[in-house]
């Protein structure tokens, strides 16, 4: 029996883990959890799936319970549990910290949350070796792209493909996107995410932080990366090998499918999910229009520049975003805000995740809405 922990219960990452845990009660067990607001919903869904802790990780009050245990450390809570994976998502810059406590604590990082490594890059992968911790990753498109190295050998893969809906907008006209309000944003066409996610998909500097993502995953320069629109949200990635074959993955837009394999540890012992019906099923791909969606090629600056540059590409639009949502700047104006912060000089060397969190702080007092 795999004994799990899942941070960010109440997100949307964390409830499709409950859901596909429920599909495998038999091999896995989630013995521990974390939430940081929503205090109420998480205890409830402990006490309906047999959750025995929680990690409150705000001072958020809770009430009494005798059932669930209570913890305000997570470090402490990993410790004790000693699970035998862990799953972190948490949305958002927060998750890097959540990340390094999982690598310190535990085997296996299961990783979704994707700002730990466009921020922690190369540091958090020598961070985890140091640790003796897995990172498997849970992005639908970077666990695709890890089960098709592992398939056909890293040796064997020339470069990568990833895939990108397009989002809500992507047959809008340039005009039409100045009025986009937050409620449109939000609404994915084939995905059910959270809000600052659905809104990165919209603007598909989502697509941009995978980009950074695979770089620092997989070891592929920029020009070793493609992203191609596919609306169905079918094919999740693709590889192109030596001998000119490419290989996708693919399955139903569905998140239980990468975060069970990452959670089962590569082991399904059934089907995870609904199967792909190949029905009427049509399947299309066009190029990305880079200026329509200009937010995928300040990422591969990014990737080219590394450094600082991919801490401050998702510092700024998370403030952006963030703007966005309550009102402060227009749709349009958040690849502005970011491509400004960009414009400055970030010559800055990484060598620490305080160094992280110091240009993150540093982006903050920049960045001009």
């Amino acid at each position: 029996m795999t004994e799990a922990v899942i941070l960010g219960l109440t997100g949307s990452i964390g409830q499709t883990a409950v859901r596909g845990c429920k599909s495998f009660k038999d091999n896995i067990h989630i013995c521990g959890a974390s939430v940081h607001s929503r205090v109420e919903q998480a205890l409830s869904v402990c006490l309906e799936n047999n959750i025995p802790n929680l990690c409150i990780t705000s001072d958020a009050p809770c009430p009494e319970t005798d059932k669930i245990r209570i913890w305000r450390n997570l470090k402490e809570m990993l410790l004790s549990l000693k699970a035998d994976v862990v799953l972190n998502g948490i949305s958002g810059s927060e998750g890097l910290k959540a990340s390094v406590t999982v690598m310190e604590t535990s085997p296996v990082l299961a990783l979704a949350n994707k700002e730990s490594v466009v921020m922690g890059g190369s540091l958090l992968f020598s961070y985890a070796r140091e640790h003796n911790c897995k990172i498997i990753p849970v992005d639908s498109e970077h666990s695709a792209i890890d089960e098709l190295i592992l398939t056909q050998g890293r040796e064997n893969v020339s470069s990568l493909v990833i895939t990108a809906s397009g989002g809500p907008f992507r047959n809008s006209k340039p005009e039409e996107l100045e009025n986009i309000t937050a409620a449109q944003a939000v609404k994915h066409p084939t995905w059910n995410m959270g809000p600052k996610i659905s809104i990165d998909s919209a603007t598909l500097a989502n697509k941009g932080l995978e980009v950074i993502e695979a770089h620092y995953l997989f070891n592929f320069p920029a020009d070793k990366i493609e992203v191609v629109i596919h609306p169905q949200s079918v094919v999740h990635s693709m590889v192109r090998t030596t001998s000119g074959q490419v290989y996708a993955q693919m399955s139903p837009p569905d998140m239980v499918f990468p975060i069970m394999r990452a959670l089962l540890l590569y082991k399904f012992p059934h089907e995870a999910g609904k199967a792909l019906d190949f029905t009427n099923l049509n399947l299309s791909f066009s190029a990305l229009d880079s200026e329509r969606f200009p937010f995928v090629s300040d990422a591969f600056e990014c990737v080219r520049l590394e450094g600082a540059y991919p801490t401050v590409y998702n510092t700024a639009n998370e403030i952006a975003v963030d703007a966005f949502i309550r009102g402060k700047i227009k749709f349009t104006q958040i690849r502005s805000v970011v491509r400004k912060a960009l414009d400055l000089s970030w010559s800055e060397k990484i060598s620490s995740f305080d160094d992280i969190y110091e240009i993150q702080a540093k982006v903050k007092r920049q960045v001009v809405l």
